[in-house]
């Protein structure tokens, strides 16, 4: 899954963002963030399925979305989006915000095997051409709607945002998005 919608050409932009990274932090980064899509995609054919406890997981693909075996799902897709904005931009400004969200609406545009249901009624209200504002007046209107709003798959999003600020703790906490 490396190349244009994977985590190659977000890796490529380390001295952008990594900054102030000794080589083995940085190496600690990228292993965050490849074991996080690693695990989707070893969890993939397994999603929502009852297994028995003594399974040994393979990567067998299929599930909701007929993955190939070893294909990260919606998750990861959108975890690339967020590394991606943040090799250029400072995910607490509204630039940020922007390139997460055009990242997030190329994806979808792209007819993905799988959205989760939240995730797809945000990101067909939000359109093709989302902002940060539209996403955020989407998700309001989806949480308003069904009163749900807090999906794991938001969780697994994380890995890139806390790799973005390694070098910059106390700026990782601070909340720049209104």
């Amino acid at each position: 899954m490396a190349g244009e919608h994977g985590f190659a050409s977000v890796s490529s932009s380390r001295e952008a963002r990594g900054a102030g990274l000794d080589e083995t932090q940085w190496d600690r980064a990228i292993a965050v963030v490849l074991a996080s899509a690693l695990g989707d995609a070893l969890g993939a054919g397994y999603e929502f399925s009852s297994v028995p406890p003594d399974l040994v997981p393979d990567m067998i693909g299929g599930g909701l979305g007929n993955f190939a075996p070893g294909e990260w799902t919606d998750d990861t897709a959108q975890a690339v989006a967020v590394a991606r904005a943040a090799a250029d931009h400072d995910l607490r400004t509204e630039a940020g915000l922007d390139a997460v969200a055009a990242g997030f609406a190329r994806w979808f545009a792209d007819g993905p095997a799988d959205v989760g249901i939240q995730t797809r009624a945000v990101l067909s209200l939000a359109g093709p051409d989302a902002s940060a504002a539209r996403m955020r007046e989407a998700a309001l209107t989806v949480h308003e709607r069904t009163g749900r709003s807090a999906g794991n798959g938001a969780l697994m999003r994380t890995g890139p945002v806390a790799v973005a600020y390694l070098a910059d703790p106390e700026g990782a906490g601070r909340r720049g998005w209104g």
